[in-house]
């Protein structure tokens, strides 16, 4: 079946209404941007030294063009909204005490990484959410159920991606 040009319009408008730039300010208002999340993913990264400035630049980019996926920005989105229905009582549990039986979060976590890396982004998702590296622990310090593990879903995720191919150019 033929895609009609108004269904290609409304996902055009649907990219051009949430840009990475724009996940990136509401991502702000919990001290998260582009600098934090790269210094989070190379403090786990396992490689030589002199790799590793090209390995942070691929990771850059891999980080910007994921904030443009809209899977990926719905996914974070839902994450921060989560917190802000948690901080304000709106949630089927008690937010303050994150209880071992909500495992939601989790799956934010595994949802991200497994969009941007698949199966290899969901183990990655697992390292970098137990170590909690940077801004990771920051969140999880904080007291921010959803963010953290959204975090290292979508951190492990990227740097899955970085290693997909060994080619840091």
């Amino acid at each position: 079946m033929k895609k009609s040009s108004s269904s290609k319009n409304k996902c055009d408008s649907l990219n051009k209404n949430m840009s990475g730039d724009k996940v990136l300010k509401l991502l702000k208002t919990y001290k998260i941007d582009i600098s934090n999340m790269l210094d989070s993913g190379m403090e786990l990264c396992i490689c030589e030294e002199n790799e590793k400035d090209a390995i942070r630049s691929k990771l850059e980019k891999i980080i910007v063009e994921n904030l443009n996926n809209p899977n990926v920005s719905t996914l974070i989105i839902a994450a921060i909204k989560l917190e802000e229905e948690g901080k304000n009582g709106n949630l089927p549990f008690d937010y303050e005490s994150d209880p071992n039986y909500i495992y939601v979060d989790e799956v934010i976590g595994m949802a991200l990484a497994n969009e941007i890396a698949g199966t290899k982004g969901i183990f990655n998702f697992r390292h970098y959410d137990a170590k909690k590296p940077g801004i990771i622990g920051a969140l999880d310090k904080e007291g921010l159920v959803f963010l953290d593990d959204a975090l290292a879903g979508f951190i492990g995720g990227c740097m899955s991606k970085v290693f997909e191919n060994n080619n840091f150019d």
